[in-house]
């Protein structure tokens, strides 16, 4: 008998999520879609310093696989207090690094960080970042939410100049 009451107890149980789940489909549908990660981060890469710097830049490019333009709006990571976004244009024949308050990335496209232009700044580091070594990158965006991505510590040439922090040359780039 207790076996019986068990199962009748399992069969309303599961006729009753059968009844919920038809009545809630659409909700199922639409909570399923956001879930879906449109926005996929790789290639992400953390440039290495020596370890009297302050400061390092973060690289990576974003693919959107949605129908609807999106912006990343900010960067955490273990390895600085801060992290920016920042844009590098061609300014009185100079290269100038200033914030932005988003970077762009366009519906099925994509949007590349790279040295001399769109990147991340790495500010107050908390450790210097060591070849060979990976950090978590937390992205942020407006509609994607939340996307994280492994990056590898990497050369990519000389960050004195990034201590002045004012203008910068990345090197021989072309403005965006």
């Amino acid at each position: 008998m207790f076996q019986m009451k068990s199962y009748h107890k399992m069969l309303l149980l599961i006729s009753s999520l059968y009844v919920l789940m038809g009545c809630t489909k659409d909700m199922h549908h639409k909570l399923h879609a956001h879930m879906e990660k449109t926005i996929h981060a790789h290639g992400a890469w953390v440039r290495a310093v020596p370890p009297v710097s302050h400061m390092s830049a973060a690289y990576l490019t974003l693919i959107n696989h949605g129908d609807k333009d999106d912006q990343l709006l900010s960067v955490e990571t273990e390895l600085a207090k801060v992290a920016e976004l920042h844009n590098v244009k061609k300014k009185d024949g100079m290269m100038s690094m200033f914030p932005v308050p988003f970077v762009p990335v366009p519906a099925g496209g994509e949007q590349s960080l790279k040295p001399g232009s769109y990147h991340i700044m790495l500010i107050n580091l908390n450790k210097t970042p060591k070849l060979g070594e990976e950090y978590e990158l937390v992205l942020n965006f407006k509609n994607a939410g939340i996307v994280k991505t492994s990056a590898a510590v990497k050369e990519g040439g000389s960050m004195l100049k990034m201590e002045k922090h004012g203008s910068m040359n990345h090197g021989s780039t072309d403005s965006q």
